[in-house]
Formats: C-alpha cells, structure tokens, sequence
C-alpha cells in the first residue's frame, strides 16, 4: 500500500513504520557475518524471527535473507525510550557503522515520509520544494529521486496531522480521567478570526500531555454564543463533552458569556454542575494589573520608545551610539529592541535595556540635539518601575510555562504579588504610592477571592499542603470568623473532589478505596 493512498498513516511513528516494512531486500550474507553490526548491541535475538529492543521492549521482525537497516531506523526514530541527546550521539557516533552502502536500495516511499517529518519539524513553507535548487540537491545524492510539488507536500503533511490526531483520539478515549483546555483567538492579517483550542490531561504514566485539537476559523462577529458553538463542536467531534474540566480564557465578557452557555448546555455531563468550569487566564490578568501600573508612566515609556526608534531606524544613528558606548567601555548594539505595548513584559524589557544604556542614551540626546529624550525625573520613574515590576516578570514566566504544570504555585504567585502591592516601603515615592494603589484595584478585582481549583492543586503540593493556605489567608483576611470560613470553604470542596475521586475509583473496579485514616484528614 502506498504511504500516502488513500488511506493516510495511523502516527507520525506509523510513517516510518510502514516505510520500513516495505525497506529493501538485500542478498543473504553468511551465517558468520549476520551480527557484525554494532545496532545488536541494542537488541535481543529471541529465535523466534523476532528481535527485542533492548530500551523499550519492542518486538521487530526478522527475516532470513534481510538486511538490519529497519534496527537502527527503530532506535533512531520511534523507540520511545531513547532520549534526544541519547539519540543525537547514537547517530553521531555510530551512523557509519549502522548502514552499509553496499546493501543500500534507494525506496522513494520512505524518503517522501522523511521529507515530510522534515518540512513538518523544520515548519519550512512547502514552496521549497519548487526552488530551483531543490530537486538539484537532491538528485546529487540520489539520482532517482524525484520532487514533488508544494500541494503534494501540502497533503502529504496534512496526512501526518490527521493521523496524529487520530492517534490522540485514541489516547483520550481510553482516558478515565477528565480533560482540561486552554483557548484564544488570533486574528489574521485579513482580519479573520481563528480560535484555538489545546487539551491538557494527564496520561496513564502520570505524565503531563497536551495538544493543540482545534485550530478553525470562527465566524464573524466574535460574539460568545459563536464561541460557545465553536467550542462545544470540536468537543462533540473529538467525544470529548463527558470527560470536560475545565476550560481556561482571557478575561473578556465574550468569554464570561461563552462560559454560560457552555455550563448551560454542558452542565449533566460535567463535576458538580460545571461549578468550576471557568479558569480565569492568571497570566492575562497579571497582564491587565501591570498595564494598570504602565497608564501612570504612559509619557515617560513614549518618550523612551520614541528615543529608542529613532536611533535604531537608521544605521547611522546607531553608529553614533555605538561610539558612545565604546567610548563608555559598553558593548555595542546590533540594533534596538521596541517593545509590544500590548505585553507589558516587553515593555519592561524594553525599560532594563534603556536603563543600563541610560548614560550613552543621555549623551546622544545631548550631542545630537535632534529629538528629545526623557527627562531625569522620567529617568527615575523608570528606574523605580523597573524595579517594582521584576517580580512579576518572574511571576508571569512561571504561569506562562508549556512544558511543566504550573496550577500548583499560584498561591505562591499570587501572595508575592499581593505583599508587594502592601509594602511600607512604596511610601517613600510619590509614583510608586501611586502606582500600588493602582495596581491592588485591579488584583482584588480579579483575586480577591482566589481561584478554586487553583487553590486545590496547592494543597496537593507537598511543599506547602493546607498549612501553607492557613498562613496565607490569615495573613490576608485577619485572625478571626473571615479567614476560618475561606478556609472552611475550601476543605468542604476538597472532601468533595476526594469523594468523587474516590467514586470514580470505585466504579472502575480498580480496587482504590479509602482508607479510615484517609477519611479522617476530612474531619479535622
């Protein structure tokens, strides 16, 4: 069967696969040369025609007369259990040693798949395919290959992204837990709007998976009954609406109304009702508290912005304060980083980079006397804003992270903020005062009272458990009745979702009960 027929690929691992199941043919060495090649080393002959990876478990086939080539294809491409710098020095070390040019048959099948995992892993527009040098380069180093054009490659990789997806529809079906999402919507350079959807779980092997599931246009206007509708179809194609736990936007009243009708249509199939359905975006909203805080230094980053575009538009320009720099034994710049005024940490980045080239930035101004910079008093102001903002630089990196969880720390998160907006110390400067002040309207706004299930997830940190809220909230709320019925609040839930779990357990006759100790944690 062709590898891309009409039927396409099961995985992105099958695309190799089914190419080595259809690798060359070569003639039958003899018996004393048949284990010479180093890629035994990886595997166990059973005797049964078949070999065992060594790393993880797999049985390949082996055939009397074949050559090894499907061996090290195994470990360089699909063995699960190989990491990528294990891999890297594998094919660096012992490449050579693997393939044996004398048994080599050219299979453009396997080299159109290859290609296709190329373009996909490199993002590489399918255009390349059609540049004059490209099938050249190639065919000097196999003269019978054949290029194919940018559609081709087109659907060669869509063929890819639907196994893929077939293969994670597969993984969320068996899954017995619930699944949560994160979504936005981005808006093209034609004014079209597409809405992203990304699942998260966690799988079987208690490691954190996610994926992009969705990625389609939504139709104009962008209202939240159009979002919900949206939203709501891909999770009925992906038989995904029993298995919802939470879905994560930006706070926007599109958003809060498309969570309504979500929790109205959804509400049977979900934990509780679809109480706690709605996550809040904590990066969005540490997002709208600090450009709560950039609104009181608008004129001083304008002033700043415009100072930095100026020089780093002409090449002239910034050889001049590129001289002044040398002169101040400062490195030189390649050029002048703006700032997205929409992102409030390129801002700050933006704001350090003026701050350590403030003195040569001062001395241009003066030298040149062609446009104006900041002042010393707006100098000072970015200074202290600078300084003020760090910690939500580092704040915002932790709940920004893809690669690990990151529920488990926003309590954490949160109270540092909070106690920086509460610090004495902003009374000492007039713009920071001010810019506390500002800035604690909007976290109570959106913090006053903490997320849930956010909550939850920090209490099954075992670095800070339920004593760590005890300190946090009775720090916030007071000694008395407020802080005990936060508390209260949150461990009626959390015997909740224990119970439920616990349920669940049950249900799937896994033999997962509580024990009376276990039970007992509720009732103190």
């Amino acid at each position: 069967m062709s590898l891309f027929g009409n039927q396409p690929p099961l995985s992105v691992d099958a695309v190799v696969e089914e190419s080595e199941s259809r690798s060359e043919t070569i003639e039958t060495r003899s018996t004393q040369s048949k284990k010479k090649s180093v890629v035994w080393g990886h595997f166990v002959d059973t005797g049964d025609k078949k070999v065992v990876c060594k790393h993880c478990g797999s049985a390949l086939s082996k055939v009397k007369g074949s050559g090894t080539s499907h061996l090290p294809r195994h470990l360089l491409t699909s063995c699960k259990s190989i990491g990528d710098e294990e891999r890297a020095n594998m094919l660096t070390t012992q490449g050579d040693d693997w393939f044996d040019p004398s048994t080599f048959k050219f299979d453009p099948e396997l080299t159109r798949g290859l290609l296709t995992l190329f373009f996909i892993d490199a993002e590489l527009p399918f255009s390349v395919t059609e540049s004059r040098f490209f099938e050249p380069a190639m065919r000097s180093l196999r003269p019978e290959y054949r290029s194919v054009g940018r559609q081709t490659v087109r659907e060669d990789c869509v063929a890819v992204f639907k196994a893929g997806c077939r293969v994670a529809l597969a993984e969320l079906q068996e899954l017995d837990s619930r699944v949560s999402f994160t979504s936005d919507i981005w808006t093209s350079s034609a004014n079209l709007g597409y809405l992203c959807l990304t699942a998260h779980w966690i799988d079987k092997g208690f490691q954190f998976q996610k994926r992009i599931i969705a990625f389609k246009k939504i139709p104009y206007p962008h209202s939240g009954q159009a979002v919900a509708d949206l939203v709501e179809k891909i999770w009925t194609d992906w038989k995904l609406d029993d298995k919802i736990f939470a879905i994560t936007l930006d706070n926007s009243s599109v958003n809060d109304l498309a969570v309504k009708h979500l929790e109205s249509r959804l509400s049977e199939k979900m934990l509780f009702g679809a109480s706690h359905m709605h996550m809040r975006c904590s990066a969005h909203i540490l997002n709208l508290i600090a450009q709560e805080g950039m609104k009181l230094i608008h004129t001083t980053l304008e002033n700043i912005r415009e100072l930095l575009r100026h020089i780093g538009s002409s090449g002239s320009r910034l050889q001049v304060l590129n001289s002044i720099l040398d002169e101040l034994n400062l490195s030189p710049k390649k050029g002048l980083a703006l700032d997205c005024p929409t992102r409030w940490n390129s801002t700050l980045l933006m704001i350090k980079e003026a701050l350590v080239l403030k003195g040569a930035l001062k001395r241009y101004v003066n030298d040149q006397g062609s446009i104006k910079g900041p002042s010393l008093e707006e100098w000072n102001n970015a200074e202290d804003m600078a300084t003020f903002l760090e910690p939500f630089l580092d704040a915002i990196k932790i709940f920004s992270s893809v690669r690990k969880p990151s529920s488990h720390t926003y309590i954490k998160e949160v109270w540092t903020i909070r106690r920086l907006l509460l610090l004495e110390n902003h009374k000492d400067s007039a713009i920071l005062r001010e810019l506390a002040v500002r800035m604690q309207k909007k976290f109570d706004k959106y913090w006053e009272n903490p997320n849930l299930i956010l909550t939850l997830a920090t209490i099954f940190d075992p670095r800070y458990k339920l004593i760590f809220l005890v300190f946090c909230f009775k720090k916030a709320y007071g000694e008395g009745s407020e802080a005990n019925a936060r508390l209260d609040y949150v461990r009626d839930w959390l015997k909740k979702y224990y119970e439920e779990y616990e349920k669940a357990c049950m249900d799937q006759d896994s033999g997962v009960g509580s024990s009376q100790g276990e039970r007992q944690i509720f009732k103190k």
